[in-house]
Order: structure tokens, then sequence, then C-alpha cells
């Protein structure tokens, strides 16, 4: 069995970032092994839900059939993966932190059995370790972007409920326009 793991810190909320590791069509846009993506089942992130990946290892296309396991939105999502004579769990933990978050990322993996034990399987065990970061690095980009072109939030305004020693509480700044509506 191998192990990859690594951390990001990346400037976008957990939900945006969440939201990316959960949907498996988006996938492609920053796994770098993944060629295709097949049929998905259930609703996406979902426990349970289920979707096949074609990855591109050691100059083989493999059918990998995968099932969330677990899914807490914004903070866990959890992929385990099949392949013939293979498989692989990944592991996503997100800790938000205001606008932005850290994300831990922990892959554990086995190769099918013809891969392994040989100098082929060990520069395809380097390839992919490369691809891993390489992917990571693709998906800090896509949240960071997405949460760039998002609507600001608005400052926080403190309304006053009114008379003098009354608690005072904070609201998302409203568009001028509602306000005034």
């Amino acid at each position: 069995m191998s192990h990859l793991s690594t951390m990001l810190e990346v400037d976008a909320p957990a939900e945006v970032v969440y939201d990316l590791l959960a949907d498996p069509v988006r996938a492609p846009e920053w796994q770098s092994l993944l060629t295709e993506l097949g049929p998905v089942s259930g609703r996406p992130g979902g426990i349970g839900s289920s979707f096949v990946g074609y990855y591109r290892v050691a100059g083989r296309k493999l059918p990998a059939q995968f099932v969330v396991t677990a899914a807490e939105r914004p903070s866990l999502h959890q992929v385990n993966g099949t392949t013939t004579g293979g498989w692989n769990r990944w592991t996503h933990v997100i800790e938000p932190d205001g606008d932005r978050c850290r994300v831990r990322i922990s892959m554990e993996y086995e190769l099918p059995g013809e891969i392994v034990g040989s100098l082929f399987g060990m520069l395809t065990g380097n390839r992919i370790e490369r691809e891993f970061r390489h992917s990571y690095e693709r998906l800090q980009r896509l949240a960071e972007a997405a949460a760039r072109s998002a609507p600001p939030r608005g400052p926080a305004r403190v309304e006053d409920d009114g008379a003098p020693g009354e608690r005072r509480r904070a609201r998302d700044a409203e568009p001028a326009e509602a306000a005034a509506g």
C-alpha cells in the first residue's frame, strides 16, 4: 500500500473548496490523471453517491468506480475507489478560516498487481506522486479563481435594536436597492 498526503492554504472559503471536491463533474478540471468521467449516480457529493473515472496510469486507461463514504459540508469529503486489482481512498479535511481555508489531503492506494514490484511500478508511483501534487495545485487555483469571481459578501453592519443598553447584532450588508424597497 502507498500513501500520499499534502496540505494547502487556499484563499477561498471552505464551501467553495468542498463544492469543487464533492462534484465529480468538476473533477476533470483539476485531477490531472483523470482522462474521462463515466456515469454519475446519486446526489453529487452525498454519501453513497458514485461515479466512474478513467485514469491514465502506466500508459493504460484504468476505470475506477468511486463511492462517497463520508461527506460533511464544508469540512470532510472522502471517496473510496476500486479498479481491477487495485483500490484507493481519498480523504479531504477542510478547516475554515474566514474567507480562507486549509485543506489536508490524504490518499492511500494500491496499484493493480501487474504494475507493482517492478522498476516500471516504481516509476509509475513517482509519476502518481507528481500528478497528485499537480492536481491539488490546480484545485487551489480553481478555488481561488471561483472565490475572486464570486459576488462580494459585503461588510457586516451593526443594527441598533433601539433603547440604550439593548443588544446589537451584526448582519451581512444588503444591497442599497433592497434596503430602500
